[in-house]
């Protein structure tokens, strides 16, 4: 079979969604995850006979040289080569990807990747979660910190909770899970031309991943997905199918609002801050990674630092889930405002559906590196670049 374009275009993809965050992969194999996305990068690369755009290799260079910087100027804190080894990897394969394919061509097929991985994990979550069922590949399977119990399609629990009770998918944990779900749905919603789907299918596509979400019984996920809802309604682009999009929004806002009053999933695990559950431990980890943060507000305690262990311990934290407070922890307040700034700026070119649709957007991008390690995330980084512009959208703009 002959390899085209759009098969290199779904399994770069495909390798990327990998990379952000699949438990199999990218949390229990990442030396062998970084080869598979430079692999993707040099296959991306080789179609276009490595062209790279400039502006995109400075930024990202740029942005790995200011990282390099603070942990220089901490140089008594230690050196992690393999912490830039992997970083390299991942800006190497964003770099080739922006240049490869477009925002809308990745949206779509990071998409339609999702909706698969939201079909996988839904039905093993009935069959092993709530059935108690066997699910093939499952195993038992151990890192330096904790067990789990897995395939490379699912995570069921870890060992000292054997089974969840909630939807992990493929990643660490149902808080991860619901972040790339959400996106998808974000995505979804957004496209003009529901992504070239029939609207019987389209419509299939976002009850499964919102009833996904749901299963993940993750906080941070209904509360996140409420601000994609809440986001959608004030979409400022007037037309019959958005204002029906629009209702649409609104009564699964609605529905969203009954179903947290039925199962009180927020108000728990808010109520529960007491007793030591996800809550107080957040909330721990957000002042005490903030409270460090701006104790080393210039250069951090350096981005790739041997001792963020140490550092961790001084503010009773012993693994960090704030994902914005660690980067500011470990790169400085300066570097973390600017990174901020640039997201917020490219959000609003992204999805340029009104100043409060971009804040919306904004916002939800927050709770989701606030509530998880995922600031360096390859779905967030992938934000900080230029995508490639397709023909058609070189003719919308000249119009």
């Amino acid at each position: 079979m002959k390899i085209k374009k759009v098969h290199i275009e779904y399994i770069c993809v495909f390798i990327g969604v990998l990379g952000m965050g699949s438990l199999y992969f990218q949390v229990l194999r990442m030396p062998i995850m970084a080869v598979m996305l430079l692999g993707a990068a040099f296959m991306m690369g080789y179609y276009y006979n490595f062209q790279l755009t400039k502006s995109n290799f400075n930024l990202y260079m740029g942005l790995i040289a200011a990282l390099v910087l603070t942990s220089i100027i901490n140089y008594k804190n230690g050196f992690r080569v393999n912490d830039l080894i992997i970083l390299l990897a991942n800006v190497a394969y964003i770099v080739m990807l922006q240049d490869f394919i477009s925002f809308r061509k990745f949206t779509k097929i990071y998409t339609q990747i999702m909706l698969l991985e939201a079909a996988i994990s839904l039905t093993c979550f009935i069959w092993g979660d709530i059935l108690g069922k066997s699910i093939p590949l499952m195993h038992l399977e151990f890192n330096g910190l904790n067990g789990f119990y897995l395939t490379p399609f699912y995570t069921l629990g870890w060992a000292n909770i054997p089974v969840f009770g909630r939807n992990a998918g493929m990643f660490n944990e149902p808080g991860s899970h619901q972040i790339f779900l959400n996106f998808a749905l974000l995505f979804l919603l957004c496209d003009e031309d529901n992504f070239d789907m029939k609207a019987s299918k389209y419509r299939m596509s976002i009850m499964l991943l919102i009833i996904t979400i749901f299963t993940t019984l993750s906080t941070t996920g209904f509360i996140c997905l409420g601000v994609v809802l809440l986001t959608v309604s004030l979409k400022k682009q007037e037309n019959d199918r958005n204002t029906k999009l629009k209702l649409a929004a609104l009564v699964l806002l609605a529905v969203l609002f009954v179903v947290e009053s039925q199962t009180g999933v927020i108000q728990t695990k808010i109520a529960g801050r007491d007793s030591g559950g996800s809550f107080y431990t957040r909330y721990n980890d957000t002042l005490g990674g903030f409270t460090g943060a701006f104790k080393n507000s210039i250069a951090g305690i350096g981005y790739f630092s041997a001792n963020k262990t140490e550092a961790l311990r001084q503010y009773g934290i012993n693994n960090i889930s704030n994902g914005l407070a660690s980067f500011a922890m470990n790169a400085g307040i300066i570097v973390t405002l600017i990174i901020l700034i640039m997201i917020f700026r490219n959000i609003g070119k992204k999805f340029p559906y009104g100043k409060v649709f971009a804040v919306g957007v904004f916002v939800l991008y927050l709770l989701c590196v606030n509530s998880e390690g995922v600031f360096m995330n390859l779905l967030f980084l992938s934000i900080l670049g230029e995508w490639k512009v397709e023909e058609l959208e070189k003719i919308i703009v000249k119009e």
